[in-house]
């Protein structure tokens, strides 16, 4: 008996391989679909909401759409932001710490530049007069950042804004800085 060389053996499993995956990517044809009976009347879904979303509407639940909940939300958010408008927050020019009221950081926030170089002209002022009489200077310099609001979600009363940053400012008062 010959013996199958096996080049002629990787040839066949090649050929089936090829085969194979021609012959199942072919298109075949679908069995046709029985169509569905129709639903007796009495069966059929009905349209539009129905009794029971008719009912959830009058009791006020179930899903809210028209003016009314709009109306609720918008309310909330007015005064939720009224509320948030008449926090008191600190914030930092320079080295100086003020307290100020939301609604007014916008008109203190352009009129910081000025107080800021005010403040470094005093500082540059001081300075050179103590370098012209040969005495150490030791007070702080303004740091760089010249606005700088400092509480994130702000203080209900100005009196508890107040005490905090007084506690600030002697933290930063060129008396402790040695």
């Amino acid at each position: 008996m010959k013996r199958i060389s096996p080049a002629l053996v990787a040839f066949a499993v090649l050929v089936l391989f090829c085969a194979s995956t021609i012959a199942s990517a072919i298109p075949r044809d679908k069995p046709s679909r029985v169509p569905k009976l129709p639903r007796p009347p009495t069966l059929k879904k009905a349209k539009g909401i129905g009794n029971l979303g008719k009912a959830l509407r009058k009791s006020g639940k179930g899903r809210k759409n028209g003016k009314k909940s709009g109306r609720k939300n918008k309310q909330k958010y007015d005064k939720k932001k009224k509320e948030e408008e008449k926090r008191y927050h600190i914030v930092q020019i320079g080295l100086k710490f003020e307290v100020v009221q939301q609604k007014n950081l916008g008109s203190l926030k352009k009129s910081a530049p000025k107080k800021y170089k005010a403040q470094l002209a005093k500082y540059e002022k001081a300075r050179k007069a103590a370098e012209k009489k040969g005495r150490e200077f030791k007070e702080a310099r303004p740091p760089s950042a010249v606005f700088k609001v400092l509480s994130d979600k702000g203080y209900k009363t100005q009196k508890e804004a107040q005490a905090q940053a007084q506690r600030l400012q002697r933290k930063v008062s060129p008396k402790r800085k040695q």
